[in-house]
């Protein structure tokens, strides 16, 4: 059964890919190839990891109602590393609407895609460091609070 990995064009999601490639999983990678970091980076990436046989690569947004399941139908996902995100701190000031988007309705996505299978068995999901907010208290701890966001990045990552 493949991993589903979603962000998979970004630096981690990558990353990521190529690690579990690399212990013999098979991976379906997903992006909506956005342009908030340099395309070529995102294409570069992708094309290290298209060559190999046991990885496939779908540009959606994760976002759009239904898109993971149509995508992915029959690939018999049960286990999802959920690295999507619209990132950057600054930006979401001034573009809250795709914040709310991207990091709250593609996560409720990826969640609502992960109750309609049956078989489900795992999701990994990466926050950010910027829920921690203003504490300076290091290094982070899970206990640490997190209800006082300093942006609205922060608060769609928590």
């Amino acid at each position: 059964m493949p991993i589903l990995v979603t962000g998979a064009a970004g630096f981690i999601g990558s990353h990521v890919c190529h690690h579990l490639l690399d212990r013999g999983e098979a991976v379906v990678g997903v992006d909506n190839m956005n342009d908030y970091y340099d395309l070529a980076l995102k294409k570069g990436r992708l094309a290290g990891l298209l060559p190999h046989k046991d990885f496939s690569f779908h540009q959606i947004d994760i976002a759009e109602q239904g898109a993971l399941a149509a995508a992915l139908a029959g690939q018999g996902i049960v286990r999802i590393v959920h690295l999507a995100a619209q990132a950057g701190v600054r930006h979401s000031l001034d573009n809250p609407r795709l914040y709310i988007r991207s990091n709250v309705m593609g996560h409720l996505e990826v969640l609502e895609f992960c109750r309609a299978e049956p078989a489900f068995e795992h999701l990994v999901y990466a926050s950010s460091s910027s829920v921690y907010g203003g504490n300076r208290s290091v290094p982070f701890s899970e206990a640490d609070q997190v209800d006082k966001p300093v942006s609205l990045y922060a608060a769609t990552k928590k």
